[in-house]
C-alpha cells in the first residue's frame, strides 16, 4: 500500500504547529526555575550593593571622608530647608579641599558657619524681637535641624551598613563639636551659656 506524499502545504503546517509547541514549551518555565532565578537575581543584586559600599567605603581615610561628605549634606540640606538655600553655604561653593578637609573640626566648623551665616537675616526678619530672644530661637531653629539631619545621615549610613568604627566616632565627634561651637557662639552674642533646659 503506497502512502502519499506530503504536500508542502501539509509541511508548513506541521512544522508551524511543532515550533508553536517547543515555544510554548520554553514559555513556561517550571515554577521551581523561577524562584532559583528571582533568589540569584536578589542574590546579584546584594552583592552589586555590597560591592558599591565596599567601593565606596573599603579605604580607612576615604570611607571616612565619604561618610562625612554624608553627614555634611544632610544637616546643611535640612539648615538650607528651614532659612533658605540662598544663603547656603553648600559643598559646591566650598573651594580647594585640604587633606583635613573632612575631619569632624573642619566639617562641623562649616556646618556651623553655614548655619550662623544666617543669623543676620533672621535678626532682620525679627527686628522687632529684643537680641536674647533673637539668639535663643535662632539657635533653637538651628540645632533641630542639625538634629534633623544628623538623624537622616546616621540612617543612610546605618542603611549602608557602615555606621560603625571611625566613622562612627568621627560623626559623633563633629555632632559633639557643632554643639561646642553654637554654644560658643550664644556666649559671644549674650555673655552666658544656655540655662539647664534651653534648646
Amino acid at each position: 500500500m503506497s502512502v502519499p506524499p506530503i504536500s508542502n502545504h501539509q509541511a508548513q503546517r506541521t512544522s508551524r504547529a511543532d515550533a508553536q509547541q517547543v515555544k510554548q514549551h520554553e514559555k513556561a518555565p517550571s515554577p521551581v526555575k523561577s524562584e532559583e532565578f528571582s533568589a540569584s537575581r536578589t542574590e546579584l543584586k546584594a552583592r552589586a550593593n555590597q560591592s558599591i559600599v565596599e567601593a565606596m567605603f573599603g579605604g580607612v581615610k576615604q570611607g571616612d571622608d565619604k561618610a562625612m561628605n554624608i553627614l555634611y549634606t544632610e544637616i546643611m540640606d535640612t539648615i538650607n530647608k528651614e532659612l533658605g538655600v540662598e544663603h547656603a553655604v553648600t559643598a559646591e561653593k566650598m573651594a580647594g579641599q585640604a587633606e583635613d578637609y573632612w575631619s569632624p573640626e573642619n566639617t562641623a566648623g562649616r556646618i556651623v558657619d553655614g548655619a550662623l551665616g544666617f543669623f543676620e537675616t533672621f535678626q532682620k526678619q525679627n527686628s522687632k524681637m529684643p537680641e536674647e530672644e533673637q539668639v535663643e530661637k535662632f539657635l533653637s531653629i538651628i540645632t533641630k535641624s542639625i538634629d534633623k539631619g544628623y538623624g537622616e545621615a546616621v540612617k543612610v549610613l546605618d542603611g549602608l551598613k557602615v555606621f560603625d568604627g571611625s566613622i562612627k566616632d568621627n560623626a559623633e565627634a563633629t555632632r559633639s563639636l557643632i554643639t561646642d561651637k553654637l554654644e560658643a557662639f550664644r556666649e559671644a552674642k549674650l555673655g552666658k551659656a544656655p540655662e539647664q533646659g534651653d534648646a
